[in-house]
């Protein structure tokens, strides 16, 4: 017997990333476009609950972002789980591999920390100064080893503009 699923499709919005333990994971959502259209012309996709793990989080994390078309390939788990007295059932995807089907623009340190800037100040509308200061690191260790990728490297070849292999 197989368990095996491949989708294309693009992210909903930005991966959420988290510990479980000692392990990063990531879950996200893939909108996968059905091969068919409605009566009135509208294209329908499926919304898909994915978890990626460890090494696929890490690419996750720092390469993949709201709206970006990506490739994923593993295997169907399903789990449950009480609330309120109630059976609630999840079916999603475990990820092995994920790959990005768009090439990334390189960007500038302007650019990056415009974006963190603009995400700080969407996100901490409301939020007290501890939830505040939780925040501020969650973003610190999103786009600072972004910033850090763009500086040269030690042999004193060119900054990295693109560190995708494609």
């Amino acid at each position: 017997m197989q368990n095996v699923v491949a989708l294309v499709g693009r992210l909903t919005k930005d991966p959420d990333i988290r510990m479980a333990g000692e392990t990063k994971v990531s879950g996200f959502t893939l909108a996968a476009n059905r091969p068919f259209k409605t009566e009135d012309g509208e294209q329908q996709a499926d919304f898909i609950q994915c978890q990626a793990w460890k090494n696929q989080a890490d690419f996750m994390e720092k390469f993949v972002h709201k709206g970006q078309l990506v490739a994923v390939q593993g295997s169907i788990r399903t789990r449950t789980y009480d609330k309120d007295g109630s059976t609630i059932y999840v079916t999603e995807v475990n990820v092995d591999q994920i790959h990005s089907l768009e090439k990334r623009e390189a960007q500038t340190e302007e650019q990056i920390k415009k974006a963190w800037s603009d995400e700080w100040t969407k996100r901490k509308a409301g939020l007290d100064s501890k939830k505040q200061a939780i925040l501020k690191k969650e973003l610190a260790d999103k786009y600072q080893p972004r910033i850090d990728a763009l500086s040269k490297k030690p042999d004193g070849e060119k900054p990295i503009e693109d560190d995708l292999p494609f």
